[in-house]
């Protein structure tokens, strides 16, 4: 017989183990359905996207455990008046439409991974890599894993970081040829600057390997600037999402601990997002 559990009990499961989210997380919770809704399966999404919700009822999950919000809001500056300025926008309407018509509970909890394991998502792109992340220490909250790797290029771990994560899209600062033995992994979007900056605070790392960083707002600005003022580093951005999924995996296995004998999914790795290629 499945366990029953409501969404509330759910939520507070996974704080009794991982503590309580950071104070200033906004927009996270439970975000569709109510407290009282039972939960008979969990699809586990980065992105509550559409696809994430056809394929949840699809497979009978009733539940997405989402590290993204499914109407587009993220944090206090960049979702200011945003909620309100979409609730007639057509996309946004179809898919609370979709989410209604299927009874769904949405959570979204990311801010809670990232107090409680600052790293998770980062050393689980550093293993999908076949790397192995160095333990931080216990009060670190920066969330790059660092690596030592196989003596290699640029170039030569650019092409192994295609190979082992499917990215056909990636985009790099410094030189293809300059050689490659220590690496600082960050799932997601590396910003501010603060947090390149932090990565090179090891002067034995010689690039950054991470989703996505800002053209503008100064983060690849900086790297060149380290690249010009004389230090041997480079950037990797393998893309958000396909950086992100890894991290998505590993917490499936580890609420399939937390709730045993709960219907458990993770979904599949996400498709390039550009086609020209």
């Amino acid at each position: 017989m499945l366990p029953t559990t409501t969404s509330f009990e759910l939520v507070n499961r996974i704080h009794t183990a991982l503590g309580e989210r950071h104070k200033d997380a906004e927009y996270e919770g439970i975000l569709t359905g109510s407290d009282d809704d039972t939960v008979s399966g969990i699809l586990v999404a980065n992105e509550p996207s559409i696809d994430a919700i056809r394929l949840a009822v699809a497979t009978g999950k009733n539940c997405i455990l989402c590290r993204e919000h499914p109407f587009y809001l993220f944090g206090e500056y960049l979702a200011a008046g945003l909620a309100d300025a979409l609730v007639d926008d057509p996309v946004a309407k179809a898919k609370r439409q979709l989410i209604e018509d299927n009874h769904l509970i949405i959570i979204r909890l990311a801010a809670l991974w990232d107090t409680a394991r600052p790293k998770w998502f980062s050393n689980a792109l550093a293993k999908e890599l076949g790397w192995q992340p160095e333990v931080g220490a216990p009060a670190d909250q920066w969330t790059a894993a660092f690596c030592n790797v196989p003596r290699t290029t640029l170039r030569g771990l650019a092409e192994h970081a295609s190979a082992r994560l499917g990215a056909k899209m990636l985009r790099m600062v410094g030189d293809p040829d300059q050689p490659v033995m220590r690496v600082a992994v960050i799932h997601g979007f590396s910003y501010p600057t603060l947090v390149l900056s932090h990565a090179l605070e090891d002067p034995a790392v010689d690039c950054i390997l991470t989703g996505a960083t800002p053209e503008v707002d100064h983060c690849t600005t900086y790297i060149r600037d380290a690249i010009t003022s004389g230090r041997s580093i480079s950037l990797v951005e393998v893309g958000y999402e396909i950086s992100d999924h890894p991290g998505a995996v590993e917490m499936s296995n580890w609420l399939k601990t937390v709730l045993p004998g709960m219907p458990i999914e993770v979904q599949s790795r996400p498709k390039e997002l550009c086609w020209f290629a």
